[in-house]
Parts: C-alpha cells; structure tokens; sequence
C-alpha cells in the first residue's frame, strides 16, 4: 500500500511541479529580454554620442582652420575693404548702394552695379530671353 500511496503522491505533485518550472522559466527568460533591450539600447546611445563627438572634433577642426583664416593678413585685408572701407594708396574706391559685398562682381569692363542697373529697367520676359540666348 504504500507504494500507491507514493506513486499517487507524485502524481499529484506533477503538475505543480511543471507549473513551478514554467514560472521560473518564464521570470528567466523576461529578464533576459529586459536585459538584452537595456544592451541594444546602451548601445544605440553610445553610437549617438560617439557620432556627436565626431561631429564636435570636425566643427573644432572647422573653427581652428577659420581662426587660422581669420589671422592670415589677406584675410585682414579683404575685411578692412569690405567693411571698414579702407583702401590702398593710388586705389579709387566706389561705393555701391544697394548692393551688398557678396553681389558685387566684375564682368569684364562691366561692374556688377551696371549690370544690375540694367536689370532693373529690363522687363522679365526680356530677362529670360537675354538668359537662354546669350547663356547668362
């Protein structure tokens, strides 16, 4: 008799048994899936911020070179023209209003403000036309 009464007593154990291993089975493996996002994500933070860190050096390396620029004596020099309105001994200086440093060019013997006087009177339809045909 005592045999059945042990074969019956792990029978009934069985179940809670499997139950108790699939609990821990399930808290395991939730754990792991917590830890391996938490990983992904360290990781996807520290490429972020390796890749800020690069593009700080190159803005470094960019304002180091401008500072270079900025000392060079050209540099000094173009300023001083532009806004400052110095020039050299024997150079005329012309003064153009409206029209801002970066516009004003030369086109052969034809300043930029001629040219731009020229575009203000001229139509746009004609504008187009000088474009397309003389390639301007």
């Amino acid at each position: 008799m005592s045999d059945s009464r042990m074969s019956s007593f792990s029978k009934a154990k069985w179940p809670i048994f499997l139950v108790a291993n699939v609990a821990v089975l399930l808290v395991v493996g939730v754990s792991t899936v917590r830890e391996t996002y938490r990983g992904w994500t360290v990781d996807n933070e520290i490429k972020a911020l390796e890749q800020k860190a690069q593009d700080l050096e190159g803005k470094k390396n960019e304002l180091a070179d401008m500072a270079i620029k900025m000392q060079s004596q050209d540099f000094i020099e173009q300023e001083a023209r532009a806004k400052l309105g110095l020039q050299k001994p024997g150079e005329k200086v012309v003064i153009l209003e409206g029209v801002s440093v970066g516009q004003a060019t030369w086109k052969g013997s034809q300043s930029a403000a001629d040219s731009k006087a020229v575009d203000l009177y001229e139509s746009n339809p004609h504008k187009w036309w000088r474009y397309f045909s003389q390639g301007n």
